[in-house]
């Protein structure tokens, strides 16, 4: 290409009529319409050589200046390389519809305002160029990158429309650009990365519509990127969603990671992972408003990892599935405001929570998945929203989330107890960690059984681990749970206590109506009173009531089934009556099963005591 300085220069090149027609046109600031389509194979009426287009842009010279308002052409078709690298464009760069059969190099260069739409590039390297207005890509057919690594545009960016048909590499390389004002990406198609990695966007990222086919790992990658506007993939008001004829489509990872943004708004969108695994990445992102997922449909890994969320994250009608990982992945996020989990169709993959905190949680417990895709360790909220329960819902949210490689994890159960307790409802939080206690002793239970976990046992120590293993669970764990809730639900030793009394009482009532009864003395069982009512149905009673008995403790069988159970009052019952082993089946039982309803007795006494002192705990 030659480097035209003067007019004289350009003369000698003999320039041709159309070629005549523009420098005509730049000298007297008007444009230059050669036709308003692209022309896609030179021509007469259409060619211009792209050494003669550059002298222009650059400003001419003395003799053939170029008006203030710049180069205004369209309809051309560019032949050669037109290169404009570390140069100064004078006034407006307007190159519309235009084909330009080699790479359009613009590497350092200064424009006023650069607009290529709808214009066909073999590629274009502008970077670290510097526009002080705005650069309207719309429209344009690129089949190599258009590079605007490190630029800097006073205005807006706007690629509307733009097919990007790179086969590999990248697409649009805006890497460390800085933009004052949005960028607009709106039903773009792309067959490689847009790259926008430590990008600087003063406005909005608009992606709406855009159609993202990357052969690599990435469709859009601005890990790091500051976007203060927030990025847009589904349309930012009604209008534009009523007339799209496509939602945002990406394969290959949409990454965020590590970004500023002032928020994040995906409805609608069709994510597919790649090699990656992740569909969309907002690990460590900081995002100074909401992030909005309702209606997402992904294939791959929702990350959010590590991101700060200032305003509400919402996903409500997404479809998430992952065959290799995770399917939404918030370990460790924080979200300032709510958490909406709703209406969610999961398929495949896990769930984390680990470590996030959410100042509300909204959402519907049944539909979460279930254990081995659901993990809630550490996962903390200020409040939940809706109606607070111990339901069977919840309660299967907090078991689900609470098991990671078979081993119990209670935090879950901890967390919702407390919130349970500090919005009043205590009697729920002591249920959810009754249930807490039990899964944590199943737990240590199964550790037990386990050889892996306990390695290095002889035989003797086995069988002795196995018999204390069995006692806890048939013995001491049902004890445990059924008489005071682990220590949760100490009252509940009185409800054990009246069971035991009231079926002593009834065995009681029954054996004495029976007549299986008689004092418990041995001087009065051989006296002549006692003897002379032998024959009688029910001796005991008849000898209560004559002169021999009158006198004698009184008989009552609640009374006595109260002396038998509770061991720290006596009534005098046990000590004057006693049950006869030979008068009956009946006498026999109670005889034995009183010394049952003794220990049962202490035992319920002994663990209610504890309870209610916080031997046994309570928190």
């Amino acid at each position: 290409m030659a480097i035209l300085r003067t007019y004289a220069e350009v003369q000698e090149l003999d320039p041709t009529e159309v070629e005549q027609q523009l420098i005509d046109a730049c000298r007297a600031g008007e444009p230059c319409e050669l036709a308003w389509d692209v022309p896609t194979e030179p021509s007469v009426k259409r060619t211009i050589r792209a050494d003669i287009l550059r002298y222009l842009i650059l400003g001419g010279c003395e003799k053939c200046p170029v008006d203030g308002r710049g180069v205004y052409l369209s309809g051309g078709y560019i032949t050669g390389m037109l290169n404009l690298s570390f140069g100064t464009a004078k006034g407006a760069t307007q190159l519309r519809h235009c084909y330009f059969d080699s790479q359009f190099d613009a590497i350092q260069t200064r424009f006023e305002m650069l607009i290529l739409s709808d214009s066909i590039l073999k590629g274009f390297n502008a970077q670290g160029a510097e526009v002080k207005g705005n650069v309207f890509l719309r429209s344009v057919t690129a089949t190599a990158t258009l590079d605007l690594n490190g630029v800097t545009i006073g205005g807006q960016l706007a690629c509307e429309g733009a097919k990007l048909k790179a086969i590999k590499g990248k697409a649009f390389n805006a890497q460390g650009a800085v933009i004052k004002s949005h960028v607009f990406l709106s039903s773009l198609t792309a067959t490689a990365t847009v790259a926008l990695h430590s990008a600087t966007i003063g406005g909005q990222l608009v992606c709406d519509g855009a159609r993202i086919t990357a052969a690599g790992d990435y469709a859009i990658s601005a890990a790091n990127a500051r976007i203060s506007g927030g990025v847009f993939l589904h349309p930012r008001v009604q209008k534009q969603k009523d007339n799209i004829e496509t939602p945002f489509y990406a394969t290959g990872e949409v990454r965020f990671n590590g970004a500023t943004l002032g928020g994040v708004y995906a409805q609608q969108i069709t994510l597919v992972a790649t090699s990656t695994g992740q569909t969309l990445s907002l690990g460590g992102a900081i995002v100074n408003g909401a992030v909005r997922l309702d209606g997402c449909d992904s294939t791959g890994e929702i990350l959010l990892a590590g991101s700060r969320i200032s305003g509400r994250l919402t996903c409500e009608r997404i479809k998430i599935s992952n065959e290799k990982g995770h399917a939404f992945n918030g370990q460790a996020m924080r979200v300032e405001h709510s958490f909406v989990w709703k209406k969610i169709e999961h398929t495949s993959g896990g769930v984390s929570l680990n470590g996030a905190h959410v100042a509300e949680l909204n959402d519907d417990p049944d539909n979460w998945p279930k254990t081995d895709d659901l993990f809630l360790d550490g996962f903390t909220y200020d409040r939940i929203k809706g109606t607070v329960s111990t339901s069977p819902a919840r309660m299967g949210w907090l078991e689900s989330g609470s098991f990671f490689n078979r081993e119990f994890r209670p935090q879950p159960y901890f967390q919702y107890a407390k919130f349970l307790r500090e919005t009043g409802h205590d009697g729920e939080a002591r249920r959810v960690l009754e249930t807490a206690e039990g899964l944590l002793r199943q737990d240590r239970r199964r550790r037990w059984r386990d050889p892996r976990d306990t390695p290095g046992l002889n035989d003797l120590q086995w069988h002795w681990k196995k018999l204390v293993t069995w006692a806890d669970e048939y013995s001491i764990d049902p004890s445990l749970k059924w008489v005071i809730g682990y220590g949760h639900a100490p009252f509940r030793v009185i409800h054990t206590m009246t069971s035991l009394i009231g079926l002593c009482w009834i065995l009681t009532a029954i054996t004495w109506h029976l007549g299986q009864f008689a004092p418990n003395s041995a001087v009065i069982q051989v006296s002549q009173g006692w003897e002379t009512v032998q024959k009688e149905d029910n001796p005991a009673e008849t000898w209560s009531k004559t002169g021999g008995g009158a006198d004698w403790e009184s008989f009552s069988a609640f009374a006595y089934a109260m002396d038998v159970v509770i061991p720290i009052i006596n009534f005098g019952q046990t000590e004057a009556w006693a049950p006869s082993t030979t008068r009956g089946r009946w006498g026999w039982w109670l005889w034995w099963t009183k010394w049952f309803f003794g220990l049962a007795g202490w035992i319920v006494t002994a663990l209610g005591a504890a309870a209610i002192t916080g031997i046994i705990r309570r928190e």
